[in-house]
């Protein structure tokens, strides 16, 4: 999938690396194919991951809310990712 088509707030996996299997919520886009991923834990909003489009598993699911608030550019917390990730059953 094409960085284009990503939606800030859709909820990804990792398939590559040293973080393999793990859940984020993507937070940002990369005009070179990366997008910035965060699980408000380990990855918080202060320090994103930077992965690579295509190492990851894209899911249908997206925190509606928290996408429309990262796109105007509103204060998101890390504790905000945590409780979508939980809500979709995923720890963060």
């Amino acid at each position: 999938m094409t960085v284009e088509r990503l939606q800030l707030g859709q909820l990804v996996s990792s398939k590559a690396g040293r973080d393999c299997g793990q859940h984020y919520l993507i937070v940002g886009k990369s005009e070179e194919g990366f997008v910035f991923v965060s699980d408000g834990r380990r990855r918080g909003l202060a320090n994103p991951k930077k992965k690579n489009s295509r190492h990851l598993i894209y899911h249908r699911e997206r925190a509606m809310d928290l996408g429309r608030k990262l796109g105007a550019g509103k204060k998101v917390t890390d504790e905000e990712i945590r409780e979508a990730l939980a809500e979709f059953g995923w720890e963060g």
